[in-house]
C-alpha cells in the first residue's frame, strides 16, 4: 500500500497525489488519442464527410466552451484561497460542470429530435462517441469535486490542497480535450 503523504517524494520531487494524477492523465491521453485517431482515420478515408457546422448548432458548443474555461479557472483559484473559500469555489465549479452537462443534454435532445442519431452516418457516430465520452469525464470530474468538497473538513488541509491541485490538472485536461473536439469535430 502506498501511503498518502503530502510531502514530495525524494525519488520524483512530487507528492503521491501529483504523480498519481499525471499517470492517470497519461492514460486518458492514450484513451482520447485512440478515439481521435479513429476519428481521423474514418474521416479521411470517407469519400464524403458532412459539414459539421451545417449539421450541429455551434452556439451550444461555444457556450459550453466558455463554461468549461470558467470552471477550470475557478478550480485553479480554489487552490490559492483559504479552505472555506475553496469549498465555495468547488461548489461553483461543480455547478458549472452540471451546467455543461445540461447544455450538452439540450444539444443532444435537439439533434436527436431532428433525426440526427449515431446510426445515420459515421460522422454522427463519431460525434456522439467523442462528445459522450467527454461528457462522462465532465460528470466524473463533478463527482470528484463533490468528493473533495465533502472531505475538505474531514482530512488534513494539505490533503485537501493536494486533491484540489489534482482537480485543477484534471479540469485543464478536460478543457484541452474539449478544445480538440471543438476544432476537429465542430469546425474543421
Amino acid at each position: 500500500m502506498i501511503p498518502y503523504t503530502t510531502e514530495p517524494r525524494p525519488e520524483t520531487g512530487v507528492t503521491n497525489v501529483t504523480l498519481g494524477i499525471w499517470l492517470f492523465l497519461a492514460s486518458e491521453v492514450m484513451l482520447f488519442g485512440a478515439f481521435f485517431s479513429a476519428y481521423a482515420l474514418l474521416r479521411f478515408s470517407a469519400p464524403e464527410w458532412p459539414d459539421a457546422l451545417s449539421l450541429l448548432d455551434f452556439n451550444y458548443a461555444a457556450v459550453n466552451t466558455l463554461v468549461l474555461i470558467v470552471m477550470t479557472i475557478v478550480s485553479w483559484q480554489a487552490r490559492r484561497v483559504p479552505i472555506a473559500a475553496a469549498r465555495r469555489l468547488l461548489l461553483v465549479a461543480s455547478a458549472l460542470a452540471l451546467t455543461f452537462l445540461v447544455i450538452k443534454s439540450i444539444e443532444y435532445s435537439a439533434e436527436i429530435g431532428r433525426g440526427m442519431v449515431p446510426s445515420v452516418n459515421t460522422f454522427l457516430a463519431t460525434y456522439f462517441t467523442l462528445t459522450g465520452l467527454h461528457a462522462l469525464h465532465v460528470a466524473g470530474g463533478m463527482i470528484a469535486n463533490l468528493w473533495t468538497l465533502a472531505g475538505a473538513g474531514n482530512v488534513p488541509q494539505a490533503m485537501t490542497r493536494g486533491r484540489m491541485h489534482a482537480l485543477a490538472l484534471y479540469w485543464t485536461f478536460v478543457d484541452l480535450v474539449w478544445l480538440l473536439i471543438l476544432v476537429f469535430v465542430y469546425v474543421v
